[in-house]
C-alpha cells in the first residue's frame, strides 16, 4: 500500500498543462474545494496542489460491501473502478469533457483523480449520493462493465 498522498500523484512533467494555469505552477492560487468531508464520507480527498485532486476510499472499511456481495462481488477497488467507470460515462455525457478522470487504485485503496478540480468536487458529491441507492449502484456497475468490455 502506498502512502495516501501518493494516490493520483504524478511527476510534475506528467501533468497536462492547461493554458489558463499561471506559470510557474507554484504561482497558481490554492484551489477551493467546495465539498466538505461530511458530504462525501467515507470517500475523502487528497490534493496535489497545484495540479489535481484525488478521491479515495479505503477498501477495508467495507463501504457498500453488502451491495457488492449481493451482486456476487467482493467490493474490491476493481469493483469500485468498474462502478465508477459507469458513473464517469454518464457524467461525460451530461457534463463537459471526456478523459477528465483517471484511476490509481490498488488492493487497499480505490482512487479516482482529476486535474479538473471543480468537476471532481461536484462529481464526488454526486457519486456519494448515488451510492445510497442500490439500484443506481447496480446500473453504474453494469454500465461500467459494458464500457470496459468495449475498451478491450
Amino acid at each position: 500500500m502506498k502512502e495516501l498522498e501518493q494516490y493520483g500523484l504524478r511527476k510534475d512533467e506528467e501533468w497536462e498543462w492547461f493554458p489558463w494555469f499561471p506559470w510557474p505552477p507554484e504561482s497558481r492560487p490554492p484551489f477551493k474545494i467546495r465539498t466538505t468531508p461530511e458530504d462525501i464520507a467515507p470517500f475523502f480527498f487528497v490534493n496535489h496542489h497545484p495540479y489535481a485532486l484525488s478521491l479515495l476510499l479505503k477498501i477495508k472499511d467495507g463501504f457498500k460491501a453488502d451491495i457488492f456481495h449481493k451482486m456476487g462481488l467482493k467490493g474490491s477497488s476493481k469493483d469500485w473502478e468498474t462502478l465508477v467507470t459507469g458513473f464517469i460515462k454518464e457524467w461525460e455525457e451530461n457534463n463537459s469533457g471526456a478523459d477528465m478522470f483517471h484511476f490509481d487504485s490498488d488492493d487497499d485503496v480505490f482512487c479516482v483523480y482529476s486535474q479538473y478540480i471543480d468537476d471532481i468536487s461536484v462529481f464526488s458529491r454526486t457519486l456519494r449520493k448515488e451510492c445510497d441507492d442500490e439500484k443506481m449502484m447496480r446500473k453504474y456497475f453494469d454500465r461500467g462493465s459494458q464500457e470496459l468490455k468495449q475498451q478491450k
